[in-house]
This record gives C-alpha cells, structure tokens and sequence, in this order.
C-alpha cells in the first residue's frame, strides 16, 4: 500500500525526527510512501487541505493561533475517513481530542518503535476488509459497509430505519430482532434503547441519558440497564484511544 501522510508541528525539529522515523519505516517494509508533507501550522494545512488528499495525519496538539484539535476538527468536516494521530507532551490533553475521534495517540518525544507501531496499526486497517451486513427491502435487498450506518431504528409502521452516515435512510422490511442478530459480532454497535442501535463510532457526545449523534440526531438511554450501556459506550471510547497504551508511557 502507498501511504500518504501529512504531519502538522511547528516544531522543526520534532517533524525531522518524524520524517526520519518514517522513511526508516518504509524502507523494512512493503509499503510506499506517497505524499509525506508536513506544515507548520494548523491554518497552514486546512488551506491546502482536500478529503482523501491524506490517509494519515500526524497532529501536534499543542500550536500557535489554532491548536491541533480544533484543526482536527475542521478536518473530519471535509474527511471523515482519515487517520488522526495526536502527538503531545501529556496525555491530559487526550481528553480534549474525544469529539474527533483519534486513531491514536504518541507521547512526546516519541521513540522509533512506537511511531512504526502506529503506522503498521493504521495499514492493518487500512487494508483490512470493510465488513458489510446485508438487508432486504420490499423487492430488493442492500448490501451495505457497516461503517457507513450510524443507527438501526424500529418505527411504528412495523419496519426498520437504517440510518447511514451521509444522511441516507433504507427502511428494511426485515425484523428488527433479524437486524439485531447482524450487528450483535460488530462491537462498535449498542443496542442503547428497545428498538434503537446505534454506532458508537458516530456518537458526537453522552448527555444525561442521551447519545448525541454527529448528525444531531438524540437518542434515549434505557432507563433499566443505563449504568451498563454508558459502560459499554466508556470501555469503547478506552478501546478506540488506547489508553493502556498512554498508561504505559506515564507508569
């Protein structure tokens, strides 16, 4: 695989030391390096930024006028797909970077071994077949990327709601324990109320008994079993940044 990556830090330094890193990287493996560019600034990268352009972003957290979160976030506006990698001095700052939802996460200064990890993780999911669940409609049936749902919702017209990412809505005439069957393998799917599933992927933020999607939408905690399903939904956010990875830098 090519890989393009960008790498944002105004610290010349730390993006030399990064650059060397990762052509040390490609040259022991079978993967290509595409476009490596790096900016200097968060401002500097959205100008001359394009979705796709980047399959990795390697973003200090921590810059001038514009930190690295808020780019990040401007940057999932335009990319959905791409690869966020936060590099920071403290992994206090982590917290901040949740509604972006990071790849990963590197401590700073950052070791050789711990960049080609990284990079090896985000090949094995680049790469990685994208699994697809199959539903039926009235005369047809779609086979769809499970990435691309946001939520499974059963309505009173004894039908079910696919609710995709690009704002698209399938309504199934399967079941919804049949759908609920096709999801129960994905751990990125919860089944958060009767008859609502929803991507834990594409939940924005938790209020009080709500999980607030990227596109708006709120849906309800069960009341009986709350305590669990906000479990669940902690231990993916843990599982999605790593965090026994960044314990183990501090420890």
């Amino acid at each position: 695989m090519e890989l393009n990556i960008a790498i944002v830090d105004d610290t010349l330094s730390d993006v030399l030391r990064l650059q060397n890193f990762i052509h040390d990287w490609s040259y022991g493996s079978v993967h290509e390096l595409g476009i490596i560019h790096s900016y200097a600034s968060g401002e500097e990268m959205l100008k001359d930024f394009s979705p796709k352009i980047f399959h990795i972003v390697f973003m200090d957290i921590i810059m001038g006028d514009m930190n690295g979160v808020e780019t990040a976030r401007q940057l999932r506006q335009e990319d959905t797909e791409i690869l966020i990698v936060f590099m920071t001095t403290s992994s206090e700052y982590a917290l901040s970077a949740f509604p972006v939802h990071p790849f990963d996460y590197v401590l700073k200064p950052y070791h050789k071994k711990e960049v080609e990890k990284v990079l090896d993780e985000a090949v094995r999911v680049l790469t990685a077949a994208d699994p697809t669940v199959t539903i039926r409609v009235p005369y047809s049936e779609y086979k769809i990327p499970m990435r691309l749902i946001s939520s499974v919702v059963a309505n009173r017209e004894h039908t079910v709601e696919i609710n995709l990412t690009d704002g698209k809505c399938i309504r199934s005439i399967m079941t919804f324990k049949e759908i609920e069957k096709l999801f129960a393998e994905d751990s990125r799917f919860l089944l958060c109320n009767r008859g609502i599933i929803v991507n834990m992927s594409q939940i924005s933020t938790q209020e009080k008994g709500v999980f607030v999607m990227k596109d708006g939408t709120r849906y309800p905690i069960r009341v009986n079993g709350q305590s669990k399903i906000t479990e669940a939904f902690s231990q993916y956010l843990i599982s999605s940044m790593r965090a026994g990875k960044l314990r183990g830098h501090i420890e």
